[in-house]
């Protein structure tokens, strides 16, 4: 099973956050897409919203990003009527440390695919 990876490339600042996947994923997720769009919206319904805080705390106190605006607002999922559910909104920027540290961070993890390619090449 050979897999060969490829770059995460995000369309728009958003990120949707559910509860099956670690912080720990969301948080390199999120340094992708802050180092594209300088911003990021994190989206997360129900029991996800825990994720959301933990996440943008932690980009925050490791000093990537500063939160910008937290949001709340009722969802009312078309399959479900009469059902509600919590949505949370997070929304970060980057700071200028978390650029080159993002950046940095980035770059290590490259040089290795980079020398696979470049002896298969």
């Amino acid at each position: 099973m050979n897999q060969q990876k490829t770059e995460l490339d995000p369309k728009d600042q958003i990120l949707n956050i559910s509860k099956n996947k670690a912080v720990g994923q969301y948080i390199f997720l999120s340094k992708i897409f802050l180092n594209k769009f300088g911003q990021l919206s994190l989206h997360a319904l129900g029991d996800a919203t825990k994720n959301v805080i933990s996440i943008a705390q932690a980009l925050e106190r490791k000093k990537y990003a500063k939160i910008i605006k937290i949001e709340t607002q009722t969802f009312i999922p078309n399959e479900q009527p009469g059902g509600k559910k919590i949505k949370l909104i997070a929304q970060l920027e980057v700071t200028e440390e978390g650029k080159k540290l993002i950046i940095e961070e980035l770059e290590k993890r490259r040089k290795p695919e980079q020398v696979a390619q470049d002896i298969n090449q």
